[in-house]
């Protein structure tokens, strides 16, 4: 090779590698990405669930009236609060009173004639008693006699006819004798004679079973409050709903006259969709929140969950509705039973919980990796992941508080990139 050849050579190779650096050295400029990052922190994680529901007391019962006739006086209106056993109204019934007044009058003379009769019975048993010891007596002397006789005859000092005679007194005797006391025994059964206490007693505990019913009827016509709470409405005249009704309108049995809301604080009933009932449970804290008090925002907890689904209230869906019951944690006097709210039911809590923004994770064949920023350098790490909510996800193992992560997904980052870092929300896009 000529040595003008040979320097051509060593140009070219020269130029060959120039350009081989060049393109190197741009690629690796442009394999420098500018990504953005947030540092893996501890924090509470929490889900909620978004419903609505309605303002209710625990308990609303109705109170009718339990017997006929007509009002005498109402002493409560709407909106009164009212203790178990107060008197709310009066029922007057003539017919009634006149009965319950006689009932009683049958029951005092029924056990007054207890008394009497046990007096009675008293001397009927001396009487008896009596009878029994004089036919004793007369046994005793007739057997003394026929004994005495029976000696005499054998020592030939009376006839045979005598003993004969005084033998027949003696059975005669025997026979009285055993008839008194069979009649005293008799007697103590029953009671000697048909007016006995066993008998008194008897009417006297048939009437107190009429007068009893007779006078609970009567304690019908008052009417009190079953329980503690608050009057809801009174009731309206049948022709008349605009006019509650008044001192001598009629009643019926069985007629509303009252509604009354237990008290106990407000309860707040929300339909949860059975698809999201099985998030939640009994305990759980609840946020609510309406229109109607804007800027309130009240507290309470899940406090029963309705066993049964039941169809939708909506008629265009055909899904299904559990009841769950929120007890509030107080009753605020701007409450009102019917009010509509907004519930946010706190499905999840998990407290010093190590989360990152759903955003970072990525996913492949293996599973959930986040890019750990470690000298520049992207670090492709596989997580285990927890639960979730719309922006968070809990990360049980694979990072640790401190860790910086690119904050949003990039399909051109790969493992050991280089890059450079900006907060999160002000990087560019990788190149």
């Amino acid at each position: 090779m000529s040595k003008r050849t040979r320097n051509l050579v060593i140009i070219v190779a020269a130029l060959v590698l120039l350009v081989v650096v060049a393109v190197l050295a741009g690629r690796g400029q442009r394999s420098t990405a500018t990504v953005s990052v947030t540092s893996v922190k501890r924090t509470t994680f929490s889900t909620n669930l978004p419903e609505t529901g309605t303002v209710q007391r625990p308990r609303v019962a109705t109170i009718p009236a339990l017997i006929a006739g007509n009002l005498e006086q109402i002493y409560v209106k709407a909106g009164d609060n009212v203790s178990a056993g107060q008197l709310l109204a009066t029922v007057v019934n003539p017919t009634l009173q006149a009965t319950a007044a006689g009932s009683q009058a049958d029951y005092n003379s029924a056990a007054a004639n207890i008394s009497t009769a046990q007096v009675n019975e008293q001397n009927a048993k001396v009487s008896y008693e009596a009878a029994v010891q004089t036919a004793k007596t007369n046994l005793d002397e007739a057997q003394r006699i026929y004994k005495a006789d029976v000696n005499l005859y054998n020592n030939k000092a009376i006839p045979r006819n005598q003993v004969d005679v005084d033998k027949a007194k003696l059975d005669q005797a025997q026979v009285q004798y055993d008839q008194a006391l069979r009649q005293m025994q008799l007697g103590a059964v029953t009671g000697y004679g048909q007016n006995s206490v066993q008998y008194a007693q008897a009417a006297a505990q048939k009437a107190a079973i009429v007068n009893q019913s007779n006078q609970q009827q009567l304690g019908f016509t008052r009417i009190t409050a079953p329980v503690d709470g608050t009057i809801q409405t009174v009731a309206s005249q049948p022709a008349d709903p605009l006019t509650s009704l008044r001192p001598g309108d009629p009643v019926v049995a069985g007629q509303a006259l009252f509604t009354i809301a237990a008290g106990g604080g407000f309860i707040v009933k929300a339909a949860v969709d059975e698809q999201d009932i099985i998030n939640v449970k009994t305990g759980q804290r609840v946020k609510i929140t309406g229109e109607d008090f804007p800027g309130r925002t009240l507290t309470g907890y899940v406090a029963s969950i309705a066993p049964v689904a039941t169809k939708s209230t909506d008629p265009s869906s055909t899904a299904k509705q559990v009841v769950t019951t929120i007890r509030l944690d107080g009753s605020p006097s701007f409450l009102r039973d019917g009010m509509s709210v907004d519930v946010d039911i706190l499905t999840t809590d998990v407290r010093n919980a190590v989360v990152v923004p759903s955003a970072a994770l990525n996913t492949d064949g293996k599973g959930s990796y986040v890019y750990v920023v470690r000298k520049g350098k992207l670090a492709k790490t596989y997580v285990r992941t927890g639960p979730k909510n719309d922006t968070q996800t809990v990360v049980k193992s694979g990072v640790l508080p401190g860790d910086s992560i690119v904050s949003a997904k990039d399909p051109v980052l790969h493992d050991g990139q280089n890059v450079t870092t900006m907060p999160a929300g002000k990087a560019t896009p990788a190149s």
